[in-house]
C-alpha cells in the first residue's frame, strides 16, 4: 500500500489554515464596522443629552429675557419709584414683559415653565401675574406668602436665590437700573413638573440621572442618590465620557442664567443596549462562520494528530514500564517509519533491562550485603566480658542498663541486615548505645556529643551502619590509645551545595560540577584522639602503632564504607578525611537528602 507523505498532509492543512485566515479577516472587517457604529452611537447619545440641556437653558433664558424687559420697561418705572400708579395698567405691563402666555414659556405645548411672576419695589409693594386663574382668597394667600419670601431674600443680600416648594421652584433675583442701583425684586415660580418634562428624554436611558443645581444645592433631580452625588462632584462644565467609582457615563454639564447649572448623564452601557440588535445580527453571522471554522479545523486537526496521539499513548505506556507496548502502523509514511523504530527500540530496551540491569542490581545488592557483613564484631565480645565481670562482682541497675544497651546494639548491627537504608534517628540510636557502653567501660576517659542542626534531619535516609563503624574507629583507634580524656563529636546539618560528580569513580579526579544546587546532608565524626600522619596515609606507609594494633581492620572499615557509598550513590557523594598526628581526626560525609520509608531487602528486592 502506498503511503502518503507528511508533506502532502501539511499542504492540505495549510490550505485549511488559509481558509480560516480568510474567515478571520472577515471577522476583523466586521469588528471595524462595529467599532464605527459604537462611536457613532455614543455621539448620538451625547447630542440628545446636549439638546435636552439646551432646552432647559432656553427656558431659563426666557426668564432672563423677561427680567431684562422689566428692567427697560419705562411704564414700570413709576412702580419701582413708588409713585402713584394704576395697578391694572402696571400689571398688564408686567404680563407684557414676561410673556407668560407665549410659546417660549410652554413645554411640549402642554405645561407652562413659569406659572407665576411677582414683582416688588423697594417699598415692598407687589404686582403679580399668574398663568392659571385662581380665586381672590387664594391670590391673597399666595401674595402674603411671596411677600415673606421677598423680605427674607431682601435681608440676605444675595443676588439670586432658589427656594424649593412641593410643586414649584421659586427663583428670586434683584432688578437693577442702568446705574446698577437696585430697583426691586422679582420672584419667578417655576413648575417642577415642567422641569421633569423638559429633562424626561434623559430619563429614558438606563442608569440615567439629571440634576439642576443652584450653588451647592440640588433643586431638582432624577436618579439614585449615590449616582447624583458623584455627578455633582465633577467639574462645573464638561461633556463626553467620565469615569465614576462604580460605572462609566456619557453626559454633559452646563451653566444657565441666575447661577443655575444642569448635569445630565447616562450609563455607557446604553451604547451597547442600542447596538444590541445590530450586534446580535453580526453575532449570529460570526457564530455561523466560527462553526464552519471549527468543523474544518477539527477535521484537519483530527486527521493530522490521530497518529501522533497514538504515538504519545504508546510512549506513556512504555514510561509506565509496559515493555510489551507496540506502536500501531500508520498510513502516513513518516509515522510508519517512526513506529518501526520505536518498536525496535522497545524490544532492545526490554532485553537490556532483563539481561543487564537486573543482573547488575543483584550483584550490587550482594556486594552491599557482603560489605555490611564485614563489620568487625570484636567490640561485642569485649563488652560481654566486661559486663560478665561486673555481674560477678555485684548486681546493680548500671549492669542492667548496660546489658539493655548491648542487646539493642546487637539488634541494630546484626538482626537488621536486610535493611539497606534507615532513618538518621535509627542510626544515631545504634551510635548512642555503642557510646553508652564505651562510656561505661572507660568512665570519664571518654565523653561524646551528638548535634543535629534541625530535628527534621532525623527523618533523612542513610545507609545502615554508616556512622556507627566510623564512631567505633574514632574511639578504638583515636581515644583508646590517647593518654588522658578524649571526646568524640558527631554533628549533622543540611546545606544547599553544587553537586560534584566524579566521572572516573576516583576521589579528586575527573570532577564535573552540576549547575543546579541541591540540598545535601553533611555527617561529621570528629575526635581529639592520637590522630595520624596524613602524608604517610596518602602514600599507604602507615605504622600499625599509629592507629593501634588493628590498623588493617580500620583501613578495611573505611574502604568498605567508601565502596558502599559508591554503590548506593555513584558519584553523588563526598567522603573526606582530615587531621594530623596528635591533632585528632575528622571524617565528613556528604550525601543527597532522601526521605521516605526504610529500604528493606527481601527475596524479591526491596
Amino acid at each position: 500500500m502506498k503511503k502518503r507523505t507528511l508533506k502532502k498532509e501539511i499542504t492540505i492543512l495549510m490550505m485549511l489554515a488559509s481558509a480560516c485566515t480568510l474567515i478571520s479577516a472577515c471577522a476583523a472587517v466586521f469588528y471595524v464596522f462595529f467599532s464605527f457604529f459604537l462611536e457613532k452611537t455614543q455621539e448620538d447619545i451625547e447630542y440628545v443629552l446636549k439638546n435636552t440641556s439646551q432646552q432647559y437653558q432656553s427656558h431659563m433664558q426666557f426668564i432672563e429675557d423677561g427680567a431684562v424687559s422689566i428692567r427697560h420697561n419705562a411704564m414700570l418705572d413709576a412702580f419701582f419709584e413708588g409713585d402713584k400708579y394704576e395697578e391694572p395698567s402696571i400689571a398688564s405691563q408686567l404680563s407684557y414683559s414676561m410673556e407668560l402666555f407665549s410659546s417660549r414659556n410652554m413645554v411640549d405645548r402642554q405645561l407652562p415653565f413659569v406659572t407665576s411672576i411677582y414683582l416688588f419695589n423697594n417699598k415692598d409693594n407687589c404686582i403679580y401675574e399668574h398663568y392659571y386663574a385662581s380665586t381672590l382668597a387664594s391670590e391673597k394667600e399666595q401674595e402674603n406668602h411671596y411677600k415673606n419670601l421677598q423680605k427674607q431674600f431682601k435681608e440676605s443680600g444675595s443676588q439670586y436665590s432658589c427656594i424649593l416648594e412641593e410643586k414649584s421652584i421659586n427663583l428670586l433675583f434683584r432688578i437693577y437700573d442702568d446705574d446698577m442701583r437696585e430697583k426691586g425684586i422679582c420672584i419667578a415660580e417655576i413648575n417642577k413638573e415642567a422641569t421633569r418634562m423638559i429633562l424626561k428624554e434623559a430619563a429614558s436611558y438606563e442608569e440615567s440621572a439629571w440634576i439642576v443645581v443652584f450653588g451647592e444645592d440640588v433643586i431638582a433631580s432624577y436618579g439614585e442618590d449615590d449616582y447624583i452625588g458623584q455627578l455633582k462632584d465633577l467639574e462645573t462644565v464638561w461633556s463626553g465620557k467620565r469615569i465614576l467609582p462604580a460605572t462609566k457615563v456619557i453626559g454633559c454639564a452646563s451653566t444657565c442664567s441666575f447661577g443655575i447649572r444642569t448635569i445630565i448623564a447616562v450609563g455607557e452601557r446604553n451604547v451597547f443596549s442600542i447596538l444590541m440588535p445590530t450586534a446580535l445580527t453580526f453575532g449570529i453571522g460570526l457564530i455561523i462562520v466560527l462553526a464552519i471554522t471549527f468543523v474544518v479545523a477539527f477535521s484537519a486537526s483530527y486527521r493530522f494528530t490521530k497518529p501522533v496521539t497514538r504515538m504519545i499513548e504508546s510512549i506513556q505506556a512504555f514510561g509506565k514500564q509496559d515493555f510489551d507496548v507496540r506502536m500501531e502502523d500508520s498510513s502516513i509514511q513518516e509515522f510508519h517509519d517512526i513506529g518501526i523504530v520505536f518498536n525496535e527500540m522497545t524490544d532492545r530496551i526490554k532485553y537490556l533491562i532483563m539481561q543487564v540491569y537486573e543482573k547488575q542490581l543483584l550483584a550490587a545488592k550482594a556486594q552491599m550485603k557482603y560489605l555490611q557483613a564485614q563489620i568487625n564484631p570484636h567490640f561485642q565480645f569485649n563488652i560481654l566480658a566486661m559486663l560478665s565481670l561486673k555481674a560477678k562482682m555485684a548486681g546493680n541497675e548500671e549492669v542492667y542498663e548496660g546489658l539493655q544497651a548491648f542487646s539493642k546494639l546487637i539488634q541494630g548491627k546484626i538482626f537488621r541486615k536486610r535493611e539497606i537504608k534507615i532513618k538518621v534517628s535509627e542510626e544515631l540510636e545504634i551510635v548512642r548505645f555503642y557510646l553508652y557502653l564505651q562510656k561505661g567501660r572507660y568512665q570519664d576517659k571518654i565523653s561524646y556529643e551528638i548535634i543535629l542542626e534541625d530535628e527534621n534531619i532525623n527523618r533523612d535516609m542513610i545507609p545502615r551502619l554508616l556512622i556507627e563503624p566510623l564512631v567505633e574507629n574514632a574511639v578504638s583507634h583515636g581515644l583508646e590509645p590517647k593518654r588522658g580524656k578524649g571526646t568524640v563529636k558527631i554533628y549533622l546539618f543540611e546545606k544547599e551545595d553544587f553537586l560534584e560528580r566524579k566521572t572516573d569513580g576516583k576521589t579528586g579526579n575527573g570532577k564535573s560540577m552540576d549547575g543546579n544546587g541541591q540540598v545535601m546532608l553533611h555527617i561529621c565524626i570528629e575526635d581529639d584522639g592520637v590522630g595520624f600522619d596524613m602524608e604517610k596515609r596518602g602514600s599507604g606507609d602507615v605504622d600499625k602503632n599509629e592507629w593501634g594494633e588493628e590498623t588493617d581492620h580500620t583501613q578495611t572499615a573505611l574502604e568498605n564504607t567508601k565502596r558502599m557509598l559508591r554503590i548506593l550513590y555513584e558519584g553523588r557523594h563526598e567522603f573526606k578525611i582530615s587531621g594530623g598526628k596528635g591533632k585528632g581526626t575528622k571524617i565528613e560525609i556528604v550525601l543527597p537528602v532522601e526521605r521516605g520509608e526504610n529500604y528493606v531487602e527481601d527475596n524479591g528486592g526491596r
